[in-house]
């Protein structure tokens, strides 16, 4: 099977950063009064729910409670019953690349701060075009 548009989408997370030291956790995704799972993309912000059971999408009210960053969504059409999403929980990360729930950027200066405070770090990498042979 070979790759093509629909089935491979390329998010550019990395941050120029030669280690990025991403910890990555599977964990299930409830909206609750936020955006769908459908409209999630990686790099999307997320909070964990009081039970810390589950990851909610975060907007820009919840500065002070981000915990990390989608880098995965479901995508197995075997499988619609999957709601789960792999969430960085630290590393280095394309400030460029990264939104809020529900698509907004830039995050505010309080959301920077409290995502450097859960060791989730942010640079400005420059865009990059199509690759030269």
């Amino acid at each position: 099977m070979s790759l093509n548009a629909l089935s491979f989408a390329v998010a550019p997370l990395l941050s120029h950063d030669d280690d990025p030291h991403w910890k990555v956790i599977r964990m299930p995704f409830a909206a609750g009064t936020g955006p769908a799972l459908a409209t999630m993309q990686p790099g999307y912000l997320v909070k964990f729910d009081t039970a810390r059971a589950n990851v909610n999408p975060a907007l820009a009210t919840d500065d002070a409670i981000l915990e990390g960053v989608i880098v995965d969504v479901p995508n197995d059409p075997a499988n619609p019953a999957d709601t789960s999403v792999a969430v960085a929980l630290s590393g280095s990360f394309n400030l460029n690349a990264l939104k809020y729930a529900d698509g907004t950027a830039p995050i505010s200066v309080a959301g920077l701060n409290r995502l450097r405070d859960v060791a989730i770090f942010l640079d400005a990498a420059t865009k990059g075009g199509p690759f030269a042979p």
